[in-house]
């Protein structure tokens, strides 16, 4: 595909940009340091995908298809233990005790 020369070097300006904004970020480490003075090691293993498409050819839900998350949320539920609201409230996390949210 032509242009993709120029896109690389932009998305790995991007990649190292994201990199470097959450492993610099003050608050992103405050909460990891709680989470190790908690008693556990932690791994943090974010992922994104980008879609790109030429300007004004972006449709949202094309690139939620792409990118596999399409209905993701939709319907999504969940069960938060006892072991894990203890542990989300050691890292002072707030945690919603109403039993009609999942």
């Amino acid at each position: 595909m032509e242009g993709d020369d120029k896109l690389r070097p932009m998305v790995r300006d991007l990649e190292r940009s994201i990199e470097r904004a959450i492993s610099g970020s003050p608050l992103v480490e405050e909460c990891l340091s709680r989470v190790r003075k908690a008693g556990y090691e932690i791994s943090l293993v974010l992922q994104a995908t980008l879609v790109f498409a030429p300007s004004g050819q972006l449709d949202e839900t094309a690139a939620e298809t792409l990118a596999g998350i399409t209905g993701r949320s939709k319907g999504a539920s969940f069960t938060i233990s006892p072991l894990d609201k203890k542990f989300l409230r050691s890292l002072k996390i707030a945690v919603d005790d109403d039993k009609g949210r999942s």
